[in-house]
């Protein structure tokens, strides 16, 4: 089932949540919406769901328009941060309750609800514990019947507000694998909230990046990654080294490094800022290129294959972070207090105006 989100808008009072937002998301697609706490992701969620009611705009499901519609007539499985487990009933009752709940004429038979929530028990690998309750269970394990629960009732659309932000970082690491798996396996356009970078670049099939109730790019997480449009996605996604210059002749000069940057040819000695990841550096002992900065090495930190690398730029003591591979730190055998030469790759300029809210 495929959603089309068109010119919604949603405020409180004074405050707008959501300006004139589009998205389209196809049949089978895991779109993860991405952002800081106030972007407005949990509003847009819950709209789709008929939770809230958008000001203005609508919702489609394939080629129903659903934006009036109640939230039980949607058929939509949510699942929340904090689980809504009902703590009274067994593993296998929570995720019969919708089942049995349904009205009289669409309500399967006793045996039918057995053998659909074994299914699922057998899906989330959980098969041995129908009989126990949630107070008795991991929160890895609830999170997992949460999931299973809002799959039985079969729904068009599957919603997640957060879905591991309560559990620790190891746990989950192993369930966002998993609900990769599950989504490959059972094909539910899916959609998801989270304000962790690394879990929407890791399970998503395309990443919703939105701020200040609007959206800033859209795209598979590679692309949002390794071409961030705005100045807001390159430093929500990671860390950035950034510098400021100007454009001239249609060339951002910044500092000693010269970009061509044939698109802001008309806006000559205009300001500029270069944006740059800390692992698009060159590290060397002597200057091999004009690019080349000076620096001193001024704090080193392993972290497994990786080695961080504070640098302060001999020239003005701003300073610079790097990341190489720990093979690559062996090699130039770097020590605290050496002189070495960093030269920047891959750098992305900005104009002022990019930085407007």
């Amino acid at each position: 089932m495929s959603i089309q989100i068109q010119k919604v808008t949603k405020s409180f009072g004074s405050f707008t949540a959501l300006n004139n937002i589009n998205l389209d998301i196809p049949t089978g697609e895991l779109v993860a919406l991405l952002g800081p706490s106030g972007s407005g992701k949990t509003s847009l969620l819950r709209i789709i769901a008929g939770l809230e009611v958008a000001n203005q705009g609508s919702i489609l499901f394939g080629k129903e328009d659903i934006t009036n519609s109640d939230p039980k007539e949607r058929q939509v499985g949510f699942v929340f941060q904090h689980y809504a487990l009902f703590k009274h009933l067994t593993v296998f009752e929570n995720i019969a309750f919708g089942l049995k709940v349904r009205p009289r004429k669409t309500r399967p038979s006793k045996e039918q609800i057995k053998e659909k929530v074994n299914e699922l028990l057998n899906l989330v690998k959980m098969e041995g514990l129908a009989n126990r309750y949630p107070a008795q269970l991991s929160g890895g394990q609830r999170q997992r019947i949460a999931l299973a629960r809002a799959l039985a009732v079969e729904p068009k659309v599957l919603l997640l507000d957060e879905p591991f932000g309560a559990l620790d970082a190891k746990v989950r690491k192993d369930l966002r694998r998993w609900l990769r798996r599950l989504h490959d396996e059972f094909h539910i356009t899916s959609v998801f909230v989270t304000h962790d970078q690394e879990e929407a670049l890791d399970v998503a099939d395309r990443v919703v990046i939105m701020n200040d109730g609007k959206i800033e790019q859209i795209g598979t997480p590679e692309e949002v990654y390794e071409n961030p449009e705005t100045p807001f996605v390159y430093n929500f996604l990671g860390n950035v080294n950034l510098f400021k210059g100007r454009i001239q002749d249609g060339i951002a000069k910044l500092g000693n490094i010269e970009i061509e940057t044939p698109e802001f040819k008309d806006r000559n000695l205009s300001e500029a800022v270069g944006y740059y990841r800390p692992h698009n550096i060159n590290i060397e002992h002597e200057r091999t290129s004009t690019d080349a900065i000076p620096v001193i090495v001024n704090h080193i930190h392993m972290v497994g294959p990786i080695v961080n690398l504070e640098l302060k730029k001999q020239n003005d003591n701003d300073f610079i972070e790097a990341e190489i591979s720990k093979e690559t730190f062996g090699q130039l055998n770097l020590k605290v207090g050496d002189l070495a030469y960093a030269t920047p790759t891959n750098v992305k300029v900005f104009l002022p105006e990019d930085f407007a809210i």
